[in-house]
């Protein structure tokens, strides 16, 4: 069981790479010069500003404020701000789903911890020191929240696309697989929480035996149920699964805010920036429009600097 979950994440860590790798090699996107750009400091971050509006702000060294990213990027993140303010109907149902992720992420990172903790000789359990037994008993909490919002949510959602017209009709196959394939593992999970496992030491015991290649903590068998072995099975082929679809926009979207909504590094001689826009005004296009004139020989520079035809 523990290769198949080695297997998983090494797609896991070769998918996000490409991922990261294909995103980093495409040309520079153009500006979309829309503010306020939330990495904004000072009086300007307050209305919307920009450094951009001070006389020969070229001549002054630019400032960014990192805390006014994550002031907006918490909520946005965590609470889906902008899809409550957009449709809150839709957000009452996408919110339990996405909460319930990332609380079985946190849940994960406890059992990680918890499983450091027993390699090195400590003790996950009540009343057995206070670390111990706070990630005893935040596992529980968290874990249980999040397979219940998780396995709630997914199947709203997967109704709403069902029966909503709006989007039925923006609805592809695989949006519905995406959704059962999550939806199998959230219940499969709070099954096997319901029945077996309600302090999660099954679950715990399993990342001692992944970080240990194979060993398992004193005084467990090894031995799974058929629910846990289940939920092993779909929580490692989930991992894998979502940098391959477009569900990978969790951690894709990084590149959307920081490298084209929120970008404002001005173009200076000898910048990368200079390098990447030469390297665009190279390209030869081959568009249809007839007015644009790209006929697959001339590239952007020759055709932004050419003269337009007068027609009669």
């Amino acid at each position: 069981m523990v290769y198949l979950t080695y297997f998983c994440a090494a797609i896991f860590i070769l998918a996000v790479g490409g991922r990261i790798y294909r995103q980093m090699k495409l040309p520079i996107h153009v500006r979309w010069e829309l503010y306020p750009v939330k990495h904004e400091a000072g009086e300007k971050a307050r209305y919307g500003g920009s450094y951009m509006e001070e006389p020969n702000w070229w001549e002054r060294e630019k400032k960014s404020s990192l805390l006014n990213e994550i002031r907006y990027m918490v909520p946005e993140i965590l609470f889906l701000r902008g899809l409550k303010k957009e449709n809150p109907r839709l957000w009452n149902l996408s919110f339990p789903f996405h909460f319930g992720l990332y609380l079985i992420l946190g849940t994960l990172g406890l059992l990680a911890l918890g499983a450091i903790f027993m390699i090195l000789g400590f003790s996950i359990s009540p009343g057995r020191g206070f670390w111990g037994s706070l990630i005893y008993y935040l596992t529980i909490l968290l874990g249980f929240l999040g397979l219940t919002l998780g396995t709630a949510g997914t199947a709203a959602l997967f109704r709403r696309r069902l029966r909503d017209p709006d989007l039925r009709n923006y609805s592809a196959f695989s949006d519905y697989l995406n959704l059962a394939f999550i939806f199998l593992f959230f219940h499969i999970s709070l099954l096997a929480w319901l029945f077996h496992d309600h302090t999660f030491d099954g679950a715990r015991a399993y990342i001692y035996s992944l970080l240990t290649f194979g060993e398992v903590p004193a005084g467990v068998t090894g031995k799974r149920t058929l629910l846990g072995s289940l939920s092993v099975v779909f929580s490692s082929l989930l991992i894998a699964y979502i940098p391959l679809t477009h569900m990978s926009h969790m951690f894709m979207k990084y590149f959307l805010y920081h490298a084209v909504k929120w970008e404002d590094r001005p173009n200076v001689t000898g910048s990368r920036i200079e390098a990447a826009v030469l390297e665009n005004l190279g390209y030869k296009p081959t568009w249809a429009a007839p007015h644009i004139g790209a006929d697959g020989t001339k590239s952007w520079a020759e055709i932004a600097t050419s003269t337009p035809k007068e027609k009669k």
